[in-house]
């Protein structure tokens, strides 16, 4: 071959190659487009694949981007809230060859012909983000899928709140906000079916975002019900399915799972600030019980009980509960107020159609149109237990009048002093709903949540700027930029593994992966269905638990519909008094340190809670760790959620050592120890280097009060306790949000004049200038009350701006760390 023809036929295949490869590019990522047979892989700074689709797949499911259609069958449950669909799929339609219509050196659209529509796929690059928008136009096309490899060594989390799986490999899950679940009882796995009916899907709270081992996370845009199956048809291909004609999303491409959840926040809003009062302990108590003959109200403060918000559960909505007590209601917020109570009501999104008390505001809706309509225009209507079994209807947020109208109904509860609500349901809409705008159920189901939050909070910030709490059961993307708190549901009182105590942990760090920070469990359980034992031991984990949570909900209740039955409470014996005081007190204290978190929640979404997977998303020991998280940078916590323990084995991420909270022993990071825990401690370490600030110990409430002997944040608002663990050169800095700079060094310096030594601790806390000094197993504890600047033999503490007050330290004085 003479060489002007080898240069002819190497031009010609070069072009060729040119003509079915293509390259997008940004700062951050790659993206490699292949037109024949169709596919792509993103690839990250580094250049190292984190993500490819799967060209071809014919009729089968996993493949390119394909449409079906499905006709779902639909199973009629007890609970009208669970979700009966069941999907009947027909053959997939796709097309391997597409055309090039559109490109630059960042984007490019694809199109192909199918059956007799169009599918057409465009692929962005901007900065880490990789944004995938396919539509396929095909008459019959009803839902659509795309699949991608799944390699051995990557595994998937997040997906908001779920209740059985941690690592979702190897599951299929769909997001669909539904009724609350039942477990299957102690001891009993997880399965398909398990919890029931439905299985680990079921949720009230789904959000399609996870985070991959391989670099990335992924963000499904869609409010359709959609799935992620991941590996449970094929274990090497996952793929995403939504009932509509189009999927959209958006590759977040990143190693670091923090900087993704950044970029996702940043997307779908950053969570709110809540006021500085939802982070004391809540318990449910209505204006009339009573404990030992007093007012249980009166009996935690005569108690010394920490407790910062009652909740009463008066259903304003959807039965108007209210009418006639208005007066007494008044009464009973302006007396709890006095006490240093925060109180809290019940509204949810709906309104009784056959209920007394509702009757004229029911018929004013429908005359109006103001609530969400069904096929043939009138009303649509389900049945649930609300105070009540009633019949409802769903406010329709898509009207802007109807959003009026609503948030005047919600105003009848600002307007009786209470200071937020339970904020309840949102799970009921009907897939065949018609709404004000056009769009139907089955489009805004899993939106619903969302729009009902926004009104919520529209009211209580206009009535109580920034000084109010509405929580949540049920949401969706988005919810965190509205939501105050989140509660996860209504768990049963046992320790089942996908109802009981062990799942609720695993739901909230579920959510916080997802960008939802705040969030607690109704310690003790709600339901009482299985025949557990709804004992001690239980209620004392759980309390355990609560404390190191975000939000701290004591609830009373026992439910069950078919009878009567008890639990054990708050009030069953003396020991279970004193425990909850200890945590109570540790979870009011925590309230600084809950702020700073809160505030770097709401500027980057890092959550409060944090599974360890979040900073060693390549350490396989986090890919099972659900039950184990840092609060915050300060707390290393592994409470006890299975019945029968006494100690607990815990890993210990590396890059620190760890001091047990109780006991002060020390522990090398990444290793495996096993501690004590016997049932009325957490097993809870404070991890070196990190500043720890807590309110005064004494303190009872984290709101106002003006009754005599109750002690608020403000009364000890000039003292503040710190606790760090520093090791000989090291230094520790914590900036809190009213400006106020802690900082600790172990880097030399001469001992302040005037400091003196004293006898107990007891004292140290009642003088200023002074010290105590005691030897705790290998090293030494020093505390040490300062004002501005303080130093101790080499240990140097400062606080600088913000309000004027003492700082009380405790600094342990850790030796110096052994090279391994």
């Amino acid at each position: 071959m003479s060489p002007l023809r080898f240069l002819i036929l190497a031009a010609l295949v070069l072009g060729c190659g040119d003509r079915n490869r293509h390259t997008l590019r940004s700062d951050a990522a790659r993206v490699e487009v292949t037109l024949e047979p169709f596919s792509f892989s993103v690839h990250g700074r580094d250049g190292v694949e984190v993500l490819r689709s799967l060209p071809g797949g014919g009729e089968a499911a996993l493949g390119a981007f394909a449409g079906t259609t499905d006709t779902p069958t639909f199973v009629s449950h007890v609970v009208p809230g669970w979700d009966g669909y069941t999907a009947n799929e027909g053959p997939w339609r796709r097309g391997t060859v597409a055309t090039l219509v559109e490109s630059s050196p960042s984007h490019l659209v694809v199109t192909w012909p199918v059956d007799d529509g169009e599918a057409r796929v465009r692929v962005a690059v901007d900065g880490p983000r990789v944004r995938v928008e396919s539509t396929l136009t095909a008459s019959r096309v009803n839902k659509v899928t795309m699949g991608f490899a799944l390699p051995e060594d990557e595994h998937l989390f997040g997906l908001g709140e779920r209740f059985a799986t941690f690592d979702h490999r190897g599951h299929a899950l769909y997001s669909w906000a539904e009724e609350g679940p039942l477990g299957a009882g102690e001891g009993k796995p997880i399965a398909k079916d398990t919890p029931f009916p439905n299985g680990p899907s079921m949720t009230y709270f789904p959000v399609p975002f996870f985070h991959s081992t391989r670099g990335y996370g992924l963000h499904v845009d869609t409010t359709f019900r959609s799935e992620l199956r991941f590996g449970d048809e094929r274990p090497d291909a996952w793929r995403v399915a939504v009932n509509s004609k189009q999927v959209a999303f958006t590759v977040y491409v990143d190693p670091s799972p923090v900087k993704v959840l950044d970029l996702f926040t940043a997307d779908t809003g950053r969570p709110l600030e809540p006021a500085p009062w939802v982070f004391g302990p809540r318990r449910r108590i209505g204006r009339g019980y009573t404990v030992d003959g007093g007012a249980e109200y009166l009996v935690m403060r005569e108690r010394k009980l920490p407790l910062t918000a009652v909740d009463d559960a008066m259903h304003f909505l959807p039965a108007l509960s209210h009418l006639g007590l208005e007066q007494e209601l008044a009464a009973w917020t302006r007396d709890a107020h006095a006490q240093g109570y925060k109180v809290m009501a019940y509204n949810n999104p709906y309104l009784a159609a056959n209920h007394v008390n509702a009757a004229p505001d029911w018929s004013l809706a429908v005359d109006a149109g103001f609530l969400v309509k069904g096929p043939d225009g009138r009303p649509a209507t389900d049945f649930l237990i609300s105070g009540a079994p009633l019949t409802i209807g769903m406010v329709d947020f898509t009207n802007p009048d109807a959003e009026a109208w609503y948030r005047g109904l919600l105003q009848r509860t600002v307007a009786l002093g209470y200071d937020g609500w339970m904020h309840d349901f949102g799970e009921y809409v009907p897939r065949n709903g018609r709404f004000f705008d056009g769009r139907r159920g089955d489009e805004l189901h899993n939106l619903y949540p969302v729009l009902s939050a926004k009104q919520a909070r529209a009211v209580l910030q206009a009535a109580k700027p920034d000084d109010h709490l509405f929580f949540v059961r049920a949401g969706y993307t988005g919810s965190q930029a509205h939501v105050p708190a989140v509660w996860g549901g209504d768990a049963e009182t046992s320790f089942d593994e996908t109802q009981g105590v062990p799942s609720t942990i695993r739901s909230g760090l579920n959510l916080a992966l997802v960008g939802v920070p705040y969030w607690g469990s109704d310690f003790g359980g709600f339901k009482c269905l299985e025949d557990a034992q709804r004992d001690k031991e239980l209620y004392l984990r759980w309390v355990a638990l609560a404390a190191v949570s975000p939000i701290m909900m004591d609830q009373n209740a026992c439910s069950n519909p078919f009878g009567r039955r008890t639990k054990w409470t708050l009030w069953s014996d003396d020991e279970t008094q004193d425990v909850y005081r200890r945590s109570a007190s540790l979870h009011t204290r925590l309230q600084p340190y809950f702020l700073t978190l809160a505030r770097v929640a709401h500027e980057t979404g890092l959550p409060l809670m944090r599974a360890p997977l979040l900073f060693w998303p390549k350490e396989p020991r986090t890919w099972t760790l659900d039950d184990t998280f840092f609060l915050g940078p300060a707390l290393y916590a592994a409470p006890v959620l299975r019945r029968g323990q006494t100690t607990r084995t815990v890993w210990l991420p590396p890059g620190a050592r760890y001091v047990e909270w109780t006991g002060n022993t020390l522990h090398e990071g990444g290793t495996d120890v096993v501690v004590p825990a016997p049932i009325d401690a957490l097993p809870l370490f404070l991890v070196e280097g990190q500043l720890l600030p807590l309110l005064d110990e004494d303190v009872q409430t984290l709101a106002p009060a003006t009754s005599p002997g109750v002690v608020t944040v403000f009364d000890r608002a000039d003292v503040l306790d710190v606790v760090v663990a520093l090791a000989p050169g090291a230094s520790a800095t914590l900036t809190l949000v009213d400006g106020a700079t802690l900082t600790a060094r172990r880097v030399g310096g001469e001992t302040s004049p005037g400091l003196r030594k004293v006898a107990t601790p007891a004292e140290v806390r009642a003088c200023r200038d002074c010290f105590h000094r005691v030897r705790r197993e290998g090293f030494d504890e020093v505390l040490v009350v300062g004002q501005a600047s303080v130093t101790l033999d080499g240990v140097t503490l400062e606080l600088q701006g913000g309000p004027s007050r003492r700082v009380r330290w405790r600094v342990l004085l850790l030796p110096e760390r052994v090279a391994r």
